[in-house]
């Protein structure tokens, strides 16, 4: 592995990774495979071999990146300090923080090359190369080209149907009591006003919390003001979106962008629309609580309620406020939450309380399943360092509308704005920061398991601890791992650090000849992805990433599957044309993982394809490269097939790489399908155009006797140009 010479290498590892940019001469690299080399050298050469201190470390090394940028706890702990020596006074930090609504704005979105973004409610358009802000644009005033992407859609609502049974003992608090009882009662106090079961035209909130001391969770109420507050805000904006909008009018989405434009709310504030307004008011109904709603003060709803909410003890100016208001007391009843203190019983239990107790906690995926998570994060670092709020956060996000959690932020006792940030920026920056902040979590848990299941690093007691996450009870070990198993899967990252490792295939068109990507590609896209793909039909591939079932079956006993960054079928060819399956993994652990699946159940892809599958393929494009590397170089194949697959998780198109991939072998003429294996229903889809045409794509490839090799790998930012020039400097 090149790292660029041992002296400096140890120059290097000498530097906290803090300090590192107040010493460019270390981070500056000749060649763009130094730059892995490196990063990856740094990443593991600290004292601490916790992963989410290797993620810190590797991405301290990496240059910045002005499009995205993933989050660890350790990264969050420096800032946090960086913050405390350098706090804006408040109304100072808050002017800051409008610089962006102030910024001169276009009627149009700019031509040319471009990225987008989302910040603080504006849709961002970055230069390409450069990612340099070339326009602001207010999603809520939407361009004529946005306009023109966006088509109607209702958020999912939660799937009751599929557990209603299931949870017809469940246990639900309805808003309208807690704010009644001013905290969180004790389930024995709460239960005559407890509802039973999941109904269709309720809200369900699951809230995530931690536990502030071992016989009551939340002793000052604090969290029950801030929930109360934050769902009675939810239910206003609710109201507000749907009497502009129209009560049965969906919103309209951007799908390529996953976004919103236009009237609409936050995905809780859409799910209320959709669960309680539509289910139990008409036009004349939602006329009468908007009036309630604009009576209410400025800062009861919209973003000061955090500050109030905080200040409210015991929901008294709430409880008083909603006296006058009949029609939002109503409608808060029908939203329900279920939070563990108040809705299972609590230590010492009677016999039956028992029985009751382990009943629930079998459903407690039912109960996340019906409802919305709400992430309570008062405390980020404690929070995340829990093992049981992590596989709450964690199920959620297999549940949550559009993928994304729902995450209460939370002032600080010092009455200051939160950690993450100095002060004085709007609320839906505040909500993207901390739910991206517990998705990035979810990288990090998922390479910790695969890790110790896949390739035998280490046990289940040191990959938790390694994961830093912490329980009072070591009893409840075993619960939890074998659950993170079945639901730690993360929805992927984007980052242009991402470590790029394993085989880079590439289509041959005969006469010795292969296209590669030009190193004037920059890998964007706008657009509907569905607009270039054409349903083919199902192949059921949860199997590949289902790492419970890999560990039930163990297939391969106590040891590691062996499966090479490429490698071809045995046997003779059963019938039609020769494929080849191209897999795109977010990390060499679970490309793994998903190639002995495709070795094992390629049947179910041939017969639908008609083709034999004859050889695969992995690579791997890493936003935190903290697991066991079984390669970890990357290197060129060209690859003579007349059909291709290629596979990996959902919004494949959406992938750089894999979008990549399909585009080279459409220009070769070569008939291309995409298999999203964590998709349920038709997730066979076949290419039939190319999304950005006329722009730079490839290059042919001849005489490639030695295909190039990086040693370390490569970083995203740096794959297409120097793919083919591991020896050019880096500019």
């Amino acid at each position: 592995m090149d790292d660029g010479g041992s002296g400096e290498l140890d120059d290097l590892l000498a530097v906290a990774p803090e300090n590192l940019r107040r010493h460019p001469r270390l981070l500056y690299h000749r060649r763009a495979g130094q730059t892995a080399a490196r990063a990856r050298a740094y990443a593991r050469g600290g004292d601490s071999q916790k992963y989410d201190d290797i993620a810190y470390r590797y991405l301290c090394t990496c240059p910045e990146d002005g499009l995205t940028h993933v989050e660890t706890l350790a990264g969050l702990a420096v800032r946090e300090q960086r913050l405390r020596r350098l706090r804006l006074p408040e109304d100072v930090a808050r002017l800051a923080g409008q610089l962006d609504y102030l910024a001169h704005r276009g009627l149009e979105l700019p031509e040319g090359r471009s990225a987008c973004r989302f910040a603080r409610g504006l849709l961002q358009v970055l230069s390409v190369p450069g990612h340099e802000v070339k326009g602001r644009f207010p999603v809520a005033a939407p361009t004529r080209a946005l306009e023109k992407l966006a088509e109607p859609q209702d958020v999912r609502s939660q799937p009751m149907e599929l557990v209603r049974r299931e949870l017809s003992g469940s246990c639900w608090l309805p808003l309208d009591q807690l704010i009644r009882a001013g905290r969180f009662p004790e389930m024995r106090e709460a239960a005559p006003t407890l509802a039973r079961g999941v109904r269709f035209d309720c809200q369900h909130v699951f809230v995530s919390h931690r536990w502030l001391n071992e016989d009551r969770p939340d002793p000052d109420g604090r969290q029950a003001r801030l929930v109360a507050w934050h769902l009675f805000d939810a239910l206003c904006e609710a109201i507000r979106v749907a009497r502009r909008r129209g009560l049965y009018t969906p919103r309209r989405m951007v799908r390529s962008l996953n976004a919103a434009i236009g009237a609409a709310g936050s995905d809780l504030a859409e799910c209320l629309v959709v669960q309680v307004l539509r289910e139990v008011l008409d036009e004349g109904g939602l006329a009468a609580v908007a009036v309630e709603v604009e009576r209410l003060d400025a800062d009861t709803s919209g973003p000061g309620v955090a500050r109030v909410g905080d200040d409210d003890i015991g929901l008294v100016r709430l409880r008083a406020m909603l006296g006058e208001l009949p029609g939002l007391q109503q409608l808060l009843a029908r939203i329900r939450l279920w939070y563990d203190y108040s809705c299972i019983p609590q230590a010492p239990r009677t016999p039956e309380e028992q029985l009751l107790f382990e009943q629930t906690l079998k459903t407690l995926t039912f109960l996340q399943s019906a409802a919305r998570t709400l992430v309570v994060l008062d405390d980020i670092n404690d929070y995340l360092g829990r093992a049981w709020c992590s596989l709450e956060a964690a199920t959620s996000l297999l549940f949550a509308a559009d993928g994304r959690h729902d995450v209460l932020g939370s002032l600080t006792p010092d009455g200051r704005a939160g950690a993450l940030w100095s002060g004085g920026t709007e609320p839906d920056t505040e909500a993207e920061r901390l739910q991206r902040l517990v998705l990035d979590r979810q990288l990090v848990i998922w390479r910790g398991l695969l890790d110790t299941e896949v390739f035998r690093q280490q046990n289940r007691e040191e990959c938790l601890s390694r994961l830093g996450l912490s329980m009072t009870d070591p009893g409840d070990l075993p619960y939890i791992y074998d659950s993170l198993l079945g639901v730690a899967f993360p929805n992927g990252r984007s980052s242009g650090n991402a470590l790029v490792t394993g085989v880079f295939p590439l289509p041959e068109v005969g006469e010795g000849r292969a296209l590669v990507p030009s190193p004037d590609y920059e890998g964007f896209f706008t657009g509907d992805p569905d607009r270039y793909l054409r349903p083919v039909g199902t192949v059921h591939g949860a199997g590949a990433i289902d790492l419970a079932g890999f560990v039930h079956e163990r297939r391969y006993g106590d040891r590691a599957p062996e499966v090479p960054p490429y490698w071809r079928t045995a046997g003779p060819l059963v019938r039609g044309p020769r494929c080849h399956v191209a897999i795109v993994a977010e990390c060499e652990s679970e490309a793994v993982l998903i190639s002995s699946w495709v070795q094992r159940e390629h049947e179910e892809l041939e017969w639908l394809l008609g083709a034999s599958v004859v050889s695969g393929s992995w690579i791997a494009v890493d936003p935190v490269p903290v697991g066991w590397l079984v390669d970890g170089r990357l290197r060129l194949r060209p690859v003579r097939a007349e059909a291709w697959a290629v596979v990996g998780k959902s919004g494949l198109v959406h992938n750089d790489v894999g979008w990549a991939l399909c585009r080279l072998l459409y220009e070769a003429r070569i008939p291309i399908v995409t298999v999203s294996l964590d998709e349920y229903g038709t997730n066979v889809r076949q290419v039939v155009g190319d999304m950005t045409p006329g722009e730079p794509i490839s290059v042919l490839l001849t005489g490639w006797d030695t295909p190039p090799e990086h040693s370390a790998g490569l970083l995203q930012m740096h794959l297409y140009r120097y793919l083919l020039q591991p020896e050019a400097p880096v500019v």
